[in-house]
């Protein structure tokens, strides 16, 4: 009885070759081959999508066998070249039993394509959700990839970037850490929140808008108190299947990805060629980590990587012996009312409509730094200190303003681009409701004096 159970269960696993496989006329096989030629996805009548690969191997070559692989989502088709294993395909003849292809349907089938990197270490790529039985096919992978070897290295760019060189419209890797994976089954997506240490590029804002998205405003306080408080936290949506077997806390590759400043945020997104792998005792990972625990243990570790070791010189605050942290710091810090000191650009300011009867001065500012974006008040004697005798003179503070959110003459013109400079600044966390102080925390800004930026 068991010997006839194992019998059964090795050929269920059983590897056919392509020119054995051409005889086995509606029978279900399992095939390891090389991807020759991959057609671009069609849509077919019944709304599914139909992608047509021919596939070779050491024992049928060209023109190679055709196998057509469908699915009701185009994503979930092949999008690679490289080695194919399929499992459970079926054998079909046609134009009058002379012709023969594969068909490979997605409840029935699944399929899993490779890349071998320089180590000899084979990287999956993309799989079916419902690939289960990679390592059992190990040994025919190798004796495969002997005879194509070309086909089967992986012919991506390996050189990963750190999120501080993305650059906006320019494929990149990134190798990072998982932080947060939010799945949304209703439509087969997810989000994650990426991280690598690093701090991204201060993105250019668009002279019309008013204030910066950060990638973390929908998320609560809780969760960001679970992250880093040092470093760019990006967010990134794709579909599930590239994230199979992926969870939180795990470092992946992420392969051909793509960066684009929208209303002054970085916002990532995939491309047909973005894949996703495991990194596994990758000594990169080890590298990123002890690039960031130096960073973290230096005196300048929360200050951000544009502007070390210190901003331009365009503000003084009382206390310049504060340690600095990041706003990321200052929204999980576990006081409610408490003092800091930061450096950040100040991305949009918003004349509060809450004044009292005397008008007293109430702006709204948005403050940015590579961590996070947050909204501080600059208030009444707090504001007369930081505008110093701009406050009196109205030509004198329009041209404090103009610079304080990196308005240039030439942006004010063509309505370009505008880059506001760092700012380092005192913040004060307080509440308004005793009964309610985490619900109705507030910040402003205060010991801090704008100087002459002309004379900078």
């Amino acid at each position: 009885m068991e010997r006839r159970k194992k019998r059964e269960s090795d050929f269920k696993f059983k590897l056919v070759k392509l020119k054995d496989a051409i005889n086995l006329i509606d029978q279900q096989v399992n095939l390891l081959g090389i991807v020759l030629d991959r057609k671009e996805p069609k849509l077919c009548r019944n709304n599914d999508w139909i992608c047509t690969l021919s596939i070779i191997d050491g024992s049928y070559e060209r023109p190679g066998l055709t196998v057509n692989v469908f699915s009701n989502k185009r994503e979930e088709l092949p999008n690679h070249d490289g080695m194919i294993l399929f499992i459970n395909i079926k054998m079909k003849s046609y134009g009058g039993g002379n012709r023969v292809n594969a068909a490979c349907n997605k409840g029935v089938s699944s399929f899993a394509l490779f890349k071998r990197r320089t180590d000899e270490a084979f990287i999956c790529y993309q799989r079916t959700s419902n690939f289960r039985c990679e390592e059992r096919y190990k040994s025919s992978m190798e004796e495969l990839a002997k005879l194509f070897p070309t086909s089967c290295s992986l012919d991506q760019n390996l050189e990963f970037s750190f999120l501080r060189e993305i650059k906006e419209g320019k494929p990149f890797n990134l190798l990072c850490k998982i932080l947060l994976h939010v799945v949304n089954e209703e439509e087969d997506m997810s989000t994650i929140f990426v991280w690598d240490g690093t701090d991204a590029p201060p993105a250019s804002i668009g002279f019309k808008d008013t204030s910066a998205v950060s990638n973390l405003s929908l998320l609560s306080r809780d969760t960001l108190r679970s992250f880093p408080t040092v470093g760019t936290i990006l967010r990134l949506s794709l579909s599930n299947h590239l994230l199979y077997g992926v969870k939180p806390g795990d470092w992946v590759k992420l392969y051909q990805l793509l960066c684009v400043v929208d209303k002054g945020s970085w916002v990532a997104s995939v491309t047909d060629s973005t894949t996703v792998t495991l990194a596994h005792d990758d000594h990169l990972v080890e590298k990123i980590m002890r690039i960031y625990d130096k960073r973290i243990t230096s005196k300048f570790g929360h200050i951000p990587f544009w502007c070390f070791p210190s901003p331009p010189g365009f503000t003084e605050t009382d206390d310049d012996q504060a340690p600095f942290v990041t706003l990321r710091d200052i929204i999980t810090f576990s006081k409610v009312t408490y003092k800091y000191r930061c450096i950040v650009r100040v991305v949009s300011a918003f004349r509060s409509q809450e004044e009292d009867e005397n008008r007293h001065y109430r702006v709204l500012l948005t403050l940015e730094d590579p961590t996070a974006t947050l909204e501080a008040f600059l208030c009444d004697k707090d504001a007369e200190y930081f505008w110093g005798l701009g406050l009196q003179n109205t030509e004198m503070l329009r041209k404090q303003w103009n610079q304080l959110l990196g308005i240039t003459r030439e942006s004010s013109v063509s309505l370009g681009i505008r880059n506001p400079p760092w700012i380092e600044c005192c913040i004060f966390s307080y509440y308004t409701n005793k009964a309610d102080p985490w619900n109705t925390r507030l910040y402003k800004i205060f010991g801090t004096r704008l100087l002459d930026l002309e004379a900078v």
